[in-house]
């Protein structure tokens, strides 16, 4: 009998080998055939999830993206919602920083949107989705607003003026974690961040 292949395992053996290409070797050594040679394949069978290395690349972003989001989910339903409004602020944003092995990868496969052999079409969505995430997280200083339309029109110029702060904050930190890890350690980008974020919340009462 032919050996039934189970489809969405295959998928998340891919998407681990990818992964590993990126962490070890950065965006720019994806291909399809490094991808499977690391997934064991053949490039035939890695060509039957993915044609070419464009869908390779925009498969990371997205994975990477899921990740986030998810991360975000479980700390959402694990954290005391009679924290500090900060606390769960900062544990919110360190989400999106690379902290650990895994989102330090996760920040590699972003190294591929300044690849000018890429152009990814959800690049401005991706941008936009990631600023709106940053404008909940300082307009729910004082308590987590809804979920937002990215693509909304924002009349409030203390709220953007500060979402576009703290986006530019955390990947610089994330920068810095990246290539600096001594001096930047995870425990050190943490304290930056919530000093920042009770900044934030201390202009609160001089808005106008």
């Amino acid at each position: 009998m032919p050996k039934i292949v189970d489809h969405e395992e295959r998928r998340r053996a891919l998407a681990e080998a990818l992964w590993r290409v990126i962490a070890d070797h950065g965006p720019r050594a994806v291909s399809i055939r490094s991808v499977a040679a690391e997934a064991g394949l053949s490039t035939g069978a890695l060509r039957h999830y993915f044609q070419t290395r464009e869908e390779l690349l925009a498969f990371a972003l997205d994975l990477s993206e899921e990740r986030v989001v998810q991360r975000m989910e479980e700390h959402g339903r694990i954290f005391d919602p009679e924290a500090p409004m900060i606390d769960r602020a900062l544990g919110f944003a360190e989400q999106m920083m690379p902290l650990d092995q895994i989102r330090r990868a996760e920040y590699r496969a972003w190294e591929v949107t300044g690849d000018p052999d890429f152009l990814d079409p959800k690049l401005e969505h991706r941008w936009r989705r990631q600023r709106a995430f940053y404008r909940r997280l300082v307009g729910g200083l004082g308590g987590f607003p809804p979920l937002e339309d990215p693509f909304r029109h924002h009349p409030d110029p203390w709220l953007e003026t500060w979402s576009e702060y703290l986006h530019t904050f955390v990947d610089g930190l994330s920068s810095q974690l990246m290539v600096n890890p001594e001096q930047t350690t995870p425990e050190a980008a943490r304290t930056r961040l919530r000093g920042f974020l009770a900044h934030i919340e201390s202009t609160r009462s001089h808005r106008t």
